[in-house]
């Protein structure tokens, strides 16, 4: 005969749904917000332009790691910004640049929400990465939601999953989706 451990008290059972229910939600939010900014750089929104350099400044920015120090130089190039359509044209346009550009200097700039950028730095990688990161997200807060996983003095990962319901079939969806989603994640994070 086999009996299930009793806990503490249900709380700790609620307590572990409760929590899978805010990360199901935090990760509704995060997807909600990035969804937009996905689509619109993988449709090539904006408005394509060109930046007539007046000047540009050097900035460092110093990163610090476990065992070293690394210093990263960019440069803040400012000038008008005319579009390619014609039509529309800003003064005082300032983009970031890897290197350090001429006065009188013509680069290729995309106007995209009041915003310009190159548009090499509107990659869609690391949005991708997020809503990726989303996914597993989603799939953990579903787990702790069926389970009661995630509380102190509740339920471990082993006792979890076999709580699963109809755990040979949400046993392997969840963790697959939650492997796609890490995977995913982590591959696009890498390339962006």
């Amino acid at each position: 005969m086999t009996t299930q451990p009793s806990y503490r008290s249900t709380g700790t059972l609620w307590a572990g749904r409760l929590l899978g229910l805010g990360l199901i939600l935090l990760a509704a939010i995060v997807a909600v917000v990035t969804v937009p900014e996905l689509r619109g750089e993988l449709a090539g929104e904006g408005t394509d332009g060109t930046l007539t350099v007046s000047s540009c400044e050097a900035r460092t920015k110093t990163h610090y790691g476990t065992h070293r120090r690394t210093t990263e130089l960019k440069f803040s190039c400012t000038g008008t910004w005319t579009a390619n359509s014609g039509g529309a044209t800003y003064k005082d346009v300032t983009v970031e640049t890897s290197s350090r550009l001429e006065s009188g200097a013509k680069i290729g700039v995309v106007q995209a929400d009041g915003s310009f950028e190159l548009p090499e730095d509107r990659a869609p990688g690391k949005d991708a990465a997020i809503l990726a990161f989303c996914l597993s997200l989603l799939t953990f807060g579903i787990f702790c939601l069926l389970t009661g996983f995630g509380t102190r003095n509740g339920p471990g990962a082993t006792e979890s999953w076999r709580r699963l319901p109809a755990q040979k079939v949400t046993g392997p969806a969840l963790g697959g989706l939650f492997a796609i989603g890490a995977l995913t994640a982590l591959i696009c994070a890498l390339v962006a």
